[in-house]
């Protein structure tokens, strides 16, 4: 390549020439190329769930986190636990009526495309929806799971400093003689 030589969009234009376009509909299917692919790219970005199976591994992360809260026993609140569990339960099943209607929809040959493109702009909505309300689930058992380490850490601190024997009782290692 010589020095300074940069393709230009008349070289772009020319490879489309040689599928036999004229130069208006080679510039038209050039930009109708961009427009797909930026929109493509905006879907991508703008929506990060966009299909039932991404759907179910986010419900499942956060079953896994109420389940850790459970563990941990991090639900403090009165009815705090009634309140994610509920919660939990609609997002389940609304993600899993939603799976069950996309493979539905897909087994259907008589849809016209028409009808196929609006049922999955109808779904992607759906999906982003119930994705959306699935990670402020999250948001909300990590903020409750956060506050019981930080109330169970507050509690060995208190105790620590009544009864410094008790660090050593807990398994650290440290004499009271070597705190002193």
């Amino acid at each position: 390549m010589p020095e300074g030589y940069a393709p230009s969009l008349g070289a772009g234009l020319s490879l489309l020439n040689l599928f036999g376009l004229t130069s208006i509909s080679a510039k038209i299917f050039g930009t109708l190329i961009i427009a797909l692919i930026f929109a493509s790219l905006f879907i991508r970005f703008r929506y990060p769930c966009r299909s039932p199976s991404s759907l179910i591994k986010v419900v499942d992360q956060a079953k896994t986190l109420f389940n850790k809260c459970l563990a941990t026993r991090a639900f403090d609140v009165d009815g705090e636990y009634d309140k994610f569990k509920k919660s939990l339960r609609q997002i389940s099943a609304r993600a899993l009526g939603i799976a069950s209607r996309t493979h539905d929809n897909l087994n259907r040959r008589s849809s016209t495309y028409f009808e196929k493109i609006l049922f999955w702009w109808r779904g992607l909505k759906e999906i982003v929806d119930c994705h959306r309300k699935a990670q402020l689930l999250i948001r909300d058992l990590e903020m409750c799971l956060m506050r019981a380490s930080l109330a169970l850490a507050e509690y060995e601190l208190q105790r620590t400093r009544t009864n410094p024997q008790a660090l050593y009782d807990a398994g650290s290692g440290y004499s009271v003689e070597a705190l002193v």
